[in-house]
């Protein structure tokens, strides 16, 4: 049990509803104080970092994004807060050490010790501005890099959009997709061999654009340009499935529950 004080009333009415919505147990000690019955030491953290996001650091960002960067328009505000919001409350981007590292900087104000019984809100938030207030700058400057290389992505998949609708497009294409290893099959059943698509991939002119090393397994599928291309895959969640789908839209298909039709070849 951690009792916990709060010196504002807007975060302690906020909390009080985000505890409600966790269904954590907790009472009121007074009128500014209230304890936490649960050992959800991790919830509560997370709950403290979304209110101090939402209260105390938003509007700081906003003023930061309005003062320093001269953004003017909300929409493209909005879109760089939601960066920011990934980047310090959940693990998006945990992949990415300079950018975890800004949640894991945040957290450190902000969690509670298995045997601490007392934490006094306000003053953890005082502390972070003294200590860390640079993050403020620097998350803002990362989001705002967030957004230009989603735009530049955005731009990349449309040109590859309109490359694979001019072109004549090719046979249907079985895919078995693994963690491990992709496997092309053309509709005979015959499997392309790493030579025979690299022979494909160099036929075509799909060479002039820059692919990114993840981003290499997409080429096989823009120099075939198959009429449909049918997905089995234990994970559609995958960044490059989903980059797929962004191509070539009602042209692929994922199939689940189902065995693949060349699964002994």
């Amino acid at each position: 049990m951690v009792k916990i004080k709060f010196d504002h009333e807007l975060d302690l009415t906020m909390f009080k509803d985000k505890l409600r919505e966790e269904q954590l147990m907790w009472r009121v000690l007074s009128d500014h104080e209230l304890e936490i019955l649960d050992q959800e030491l991790e919830k509560i953290s997370q709950l403290f970092m979304q209110m101090f996001y939402a209260v105390d650091l938003k509007p700081k960002l906003i003023e930061i994004l309005i003062n320093r960067y001269f953004y003017d328009d909300f929409d493209e505000m909005n879109a760089i807060l939601a960066y920011a919001a990934q980047m310090l409350l959940t693990d998006q981007f945990d992949d990415v050490a300079f950018l975890s590292d800004l949640r894991l900087t945040m957290k450190q104000y902000f969690s509670l010790e298995s045997e601490q019984t007392f934490i006094h809100y306000d003053k953890q938030k005082h502390v972070f501005f003294e200590q860390a207030g640079w993050l403020l700058e620097e998350v803002t400057a990362r989001a705002i890099d967030e957004k230009k290389q989603e735009e530049r992505y955005q731009v990349f998949l449309q040109s590859l959009r309109e490359y694979v609708k001019t072109r004549e497009r090719g046979p249907l294409c079985f895919v078995k997709w693994t963690a491990d290893e992709i496997q092309i099959f053309h509709e005979n059943g015959h499997r392309y061999t790493l030579a025979e698509l690299n022979d494909i991939i160099m036929e075509t002119p799909i060479h002039i654009y820059q692919f990114a090393q993840n981003e290499q397994k997409i080429s096989p599928f823009l120099a075939l340009n198959p009429r449909q291309i049918l997905i089995y895959s234990d994970d559609e969640a995958d960044p490059i499935i989903m980059s797929l789908q962004n191509i070539f839209d009602e042209r692929l298909v994922i199939i689940r529950n189902n065995i693949f039709p060349f699964e002994n070849k």
